[in-house]
């Protein structure tokens, strides 16, 4: 039993000198996920939060600015090219048992052009507001609901 937790504590230590956490924020961040395993953002809040703010995002689409959003709130990380803006809001769990929650923009309104969407819409199907996908053999799924405009929800599991 001690050799089991102090292997536990070696590997606590060694994943945050190896994940870049030097300051106390970030260290303190890293050991929050551990102790609660999920900064995802609620649905809910994410609708409310891009329909109030709508006219602003496409600002900051449009200007490629999006230094008033990432890393403040429950947005984490923004990454931008030409066929769609994804606003990553966090996320729970390690290894096998992943998940993920944001909102993309896409000009073209197309569910697929996020990183974890399926290659092809042929695969989504309809499911509550939204639409899913789920991987044949295997445990994989991307779930995605229109929610304004071009703004799109995304919640992927693997």
């Amino acid at each position: 039993m001690l050799k089991k937790g102090l292997a536990l504590l070696l590997a606590v230590i060694m994943v945050f000198s190896l994940s870049g956490c030097s300051d106390i924020l970030g260290g303190a961040f890293f050991l929050y996920l551990i102790a609660t395993g999920d900064d995802s953002a609620d649905k809910d809040e994410v609708f409310a939060f891009v329909c109030e703010h709508e006219e602003k995002l496409l600002e900051a689409i449009e200007n490629g600015d999006f230094s008033a959003y990432e890393n403040k709130g429950f947005i984490k990380k923004i990454n931008a090219d030409e066929t769609v803006v994804d606003f990553s809001c966090g996320g729970a769990g390690i290894g096998p048992n992943t998940s993920y929650v944001g909102f993309y923009y896409t000009p073209d309104n197309d569910m697929t052009a996020v990183w974890c969407a399926p290659l092809s819409a042929s695969g989504l199907i309809p499911s509550g507001n939204g639409f899913e996908w789920q991987e044949a053999n295997g445990d994989n799924r991307y779930y995605t609901e229109h929610i304004c405009g071009n703004f799109y929800y995304y919640a992927a599991s693997f």
